[in-house]
Formats: structure tokens, C-alpha cells, sequence
């Protein structure tokens, strides 16, 4: 923000650039750049404060200074002058504003309508005066909502209780209040996404649930960005947010990041992004990346987590160290006995072999490489002693997902093989018309952690009962009929 007129000087952006410099100070105080900027008895505390005032307009100057390659002296002496004249003018207009005692008298007397830049300072008056009145950051915060819930979006009241409210939830003497007196790194993160459209803690104070409500009618850029910040703040360090185990924390880790993804407000933020990024960093490090591999008995498992892992990070060195795991696994480790243990299913075991192949296909590195580490884990796969199957006469149990559509109709598909189907129970509508050696046309559905398929096919009825009908059935297309063979090798 760069200020050069009466009017720049009193925006949200210049309070938002005031907050950053005067952070400190304002944390001290016990108020916001709001009341910093529209209280006169405010300006007079802090011209009383030694050299307080030139120290801020310094800060502000270097920062300006950093863009503008102007040097600092000659725009201190212009931001002496915009401050001394805005200091002026809101003293002038906070002398003839009437007295107020809540919001709502500050409405009835229209003090936040605002068709010029006195009548702006006029509404910046009387927030700053209202919030000196709240006393403490709960009641400042519901003034800042009840101003958001009364103005319209866009105009300068509502722009100026938006970026109030901001500043009240990153100013640490609010935090105890808003998020709790032994809200821990967890608790933050977790009423962040809650605030921002997640799942929201049951014992969420009052405010932050009407917060919630608010940001999911209006937009609030300001606000949202602190609840943003917020959650990059939680994520700094190096310290574990969730667990001591690092297994646990990179399980929890995984689940925070899905939760983000959902999530509109957090999902595409570039320092969110990064903050997960570094987070994830840490697990390449042997201090946490030892008692993972320590833990995980099956070769399956252990590249499997390698390969999510790289997959999170790109720190080149990180991933080099990955890379250098992976090979000697790939190089040194029986996998005939070692890549799953005797615990592991027939299911189990093709899910792992087909996560680690796609993780695999998908990895970022050069292609060469990239292929000779596919051509190499599927030879090794190639000699697995494989698991018994845990199912009988090669036919697939229906999970809850799974269906036959026959005649626009669902129905749930109990079991299936490559060649049979057993669905129902279906209405009499249709098992009545239906007897052995009935053709239908059908369309199956299969969707499992294993395959997700569509498919249609032409189909002979076995036998009705019970509202269930077998049938055996056929697919003309080739790919599906392979991908069907494959399930069930």
C-alpha cells in the first residue's frame, strides 16, 4: 500500500500495512489499527510513547521503500505529513460525532453510511468507539460481525469490520478468548478448518460458530486470509503437531492434508501448500523417517510409504535420499518372502501391488529411470508368493457400492465371477416376467478399493427366486473382459 492521498491513508490496505509494522505495539496496547487510526486518544498515547510514532512511519517507509527505490527520508517526510493531517481530521469529526453506546444507536444515527471520505472517517470513528466500549476481544469480535451482518458487501463499513475482525483473530491477547486458554497447535488447526467449512469442534466458542455462518454467506477477503494465516502460523516449526510417533503424525499428516483439499477456502493457497510441503519434509529425515521403515515389516509397505512420501516433498535433496532407498530395496530385499507378510490377504496383497505400480507410473523422475524401476518392481512382483484367495470358485462378493441396471432399474449386485452374476432382490415387476433361459440386457457397475469398472453386457437368466436372480453373462468388449480376468487371477 502506498499512500499519497488523504484518501489512501485512511483504506483497509493502509490499516492492514499498519497492522504489520505496528504489530507489536498494538498487541501491547490491547486494540486494533482501527482504533489506532480513528481514536484520538489513541494518537495522543502513542505521540506520548518517546518516538513511537516516527518509529512506526519508519517501518512504514523502508517497507514502501523496498518498491519504490525512493529514498526513506524523503517519504517519511510524506507520510509525517499524511499522519499529522489525518490526525487532525478524525480529532475534527470525533469532536462532532453524538454519543453512542451501542451499534445499534450508531445505525439509528447513520454513522455507517458513507458517501464521501469525511462520512468514511465518521463510520471509522464510531467503530473505533464502539470497540473501546466492548472491553474485551469476544465483544469486539460479535461488533465486528454485527457490522458485517448490516452492511453490504463492498461498501466501506463492511470492508473496515472485515479487516478489524482480521486483525482480532491473529493478535495473540485474542487467542485465549476466541480459541481457548490452552488451545494447543491441534485445537488451532482443527477450529480453523471448522471456521473456514470443516468440521467444527463441539465446544467452539459462541463467536467463531457465528464467524462460520457469516463466511459462508459473504465474502470476506481480509478475514478468510487470517484464518489462512492462522493456519500457516500452526504448521511453522519443528516441533510434531499431532503425535510423538512419527507414524502416527504422518497418518495424522496425511488426513490434515486431505481435510485442506476439501476445503475451498484453504485448498488452493500457495502457503498452505508450502507449509504442508515443509511438514512432509521432515519425514525424510532419519529421525522420523528410520522409525517408519523400523516399523513396517513388509517391503510392500515400506516402499509404498517411500513413494507417497516423495511424492509429498520436493526438496531435491530429500527426494535424491528417497531415490536412493528405493533402489536399494528394489536391489537387495528378497521379495519372494519379504514384500508382504504371512497376515496379508489375497485382496490386500493386490491392492498394495496396484498402489505401488501407480505410485510408480506417477513418480517424478526421468523417464529412463522411471521405466526401469516399473520394468524392475514387476519382475520382483513376478516371484511374491501370493496369498491363498479369499474367494470361493473364483466369485467376487458385491460390496455396497456394487449394481446390476436392467431396464433402467438398480439393483444390488450380491456376487459375480467373470462369467456369472447373482443381484437382487429386485421387485416382482420384474423377477415375474423373468424364467430360466431369459435374455436381458444388463449394465454392471463394480466399484471396490480394488477396480472401479462399468461395463455392459448380454445376459441369460439361470434361475429367479426369492426376488433374486442368477445369470450368466457375457461382455463384448475385450479390455473390460482383461481387466475382469485380471480381478480374478
Amino acid at each position: 500500500m502506498f499512500c499519497e492521498t488523504d484518501a489512501d491513508a485512511f483504506a483497509d490496505p493502509a490499516r492492514e500495512l499498519i497492522f504489520q509494522v505496528a504489530r507489536g505495539y498494538l498487541e501491547r496496547q490491547g486494540i486494533t489499527s482501527t482504533n489506532l487510526v480513528f481514536d484520538p486518544a489513541q494518537h495522543r498515547a502513542m505521540l506520548d510513547d518517546g518516538a513511537r510514532f516516527q518509529e512506526i512511519l519508519q517501518r512504514v517507509a523502508l517497507l514502501q521503500g523496498q518498491h519504490t527505490r525512493r529514498p526513506v527520508s524523503e517519504r517519511m517526510k510524506e507520510l509525517t505529513a499524511l499522519a499529522e493531517a489525518g490526525m487532525q481530521r478524525v480529532e475534527t469529526i470525533s469532536a462532532a460525532l453524538p454519543a453512542i453506546v451501542s451499534f445499534a444507536d450508531a445505525q439509528r444515527q447513520g454513522l455507517f453510511g458513507g458517501r464521501n471520505l469525511d462520512e468514511w472517517i465518521r463510520g471509522g470513528v464510531a467503530l473505533a468507539r464502539l470497540l473501546a466500549l466492548a472491553g474485551d476481544w469476544e465483544k469486539r469480535a460479535a461488533l465486528c460481525l454485527d457490522v458485517l451482518e448490516a452492511a453490504a458487501e463492498g461498501s466501506e463499513s463492511h470492508g473496515m469490520a472485515d479487516q478489524t475482525l482480521a486483525e482480532i483473530l491473529r493478535l495473540q491477547p485474542a487467542a485465549p478468548v476466541l480459541f481457548g486458554e490452552k488451545a494447543n497447535r491441534r485445537r488451532m488447526i482443527a477450529l480453523s478448518l471448522g471456521v473456514g467449512g470443516g468440521d467444527i469442534p463441539a465446544d467452539t466458542h459462541a463467536v467463531l460458530r457465528r464467524l462460520r455462518d457469516v463466511v459462508t454467506k459473504q465474502t470476506l477477503p481480509r478475514t478468510t486470509d487470517a484464518l489462512r494465516a492462522r493456519l500457516v502460523e500452526m504448521m511453522h516449526g519443528t516441533a510434531t503437531i499431532f503425535s510423538p510417533e512419527p507414524q502416527d503424525e504422518w497418518r495424522a499428516m496425511q488426513g490434515l492434508k486431505q481435510k485442506i483439499s476439501d476445503l475451498k477456502l484453504f485448498s488452493g493457497d500457495p502457503e498452505i501448500a508450502a507449509s504442508l510441503t515443509r511438514r512432509f519434509t521432515r519425514f525424510a529425515g532419519p529421525e522420523m523417517l528410520n522409525p517408519i521403515l523400523a516399523r513396517e515389516t513388509e517391503i510392500a509397505r515400506k516402499l509404498l510409504f517411500l513413494l507417497q512420501l516423495y511424492a509429498e516433498i520436493d526438496d531435491g535433496n530429500a527426494r535424491f535420499e528417497l531415490q536412493g532407498i528405493l533402489t536399494h530395496y528394489m536391489d537387495h530385499r528378497d521379495f519372494k518372502t519379504q514384500f508382504i507378510g504371512p497376515q496379508t490377504g489375497r485382496e490386500d496383497f493386490a491392492s498394495l501391488a496396484a498402489a505401488i505400480s501407480g505410485a510408480l507410473a506417477a513418480i517424478d523422475i526421468p523417464e529412463p529411470r522411471k521405466g526401469r524401476l516399473l520394468e524392475q518392481f514387476r519382475n520382483q512382483l513376478a516371484a511374491v508368493v501370493k496369498p491363498s484367495g479369499a474367494r470361493s470358485n473364483q466369485r467376487g462378493i458385491g460390496g455396497a457400492k456394487d449394481a446390476v441396471i436392467v431396464r433402467g432399474l438398480r439393483f444390488p449386485l450380491k456376487n459375480w465371477s467373470p462369467v456369472g452374476l447373482q443381484f437382487g432382490p429386485c421387485s416382482p415387476a420384474l423377477t415375474s416376467k423373468l424364467e430360466a433361459g431369459s435374455k436381458l440386457s444388463v449394465a454392471v457397475e463394480i466399484r471396490n478399493s480394488l477396480i472401479s469398472l462399468d461395463f455392459a453386457a448380454e445376459a441369460e437368466v439361470l434361475r429367479v427366486g426369492d426376488g433374486m436372480i442368477a445369470a450368466r453373462y457375457i461382455c463384448s468388449d475385450i479390455a473390460v473382459q482383461q481387466r475382469i480376468k485380471t480381478y480374478f487371477a
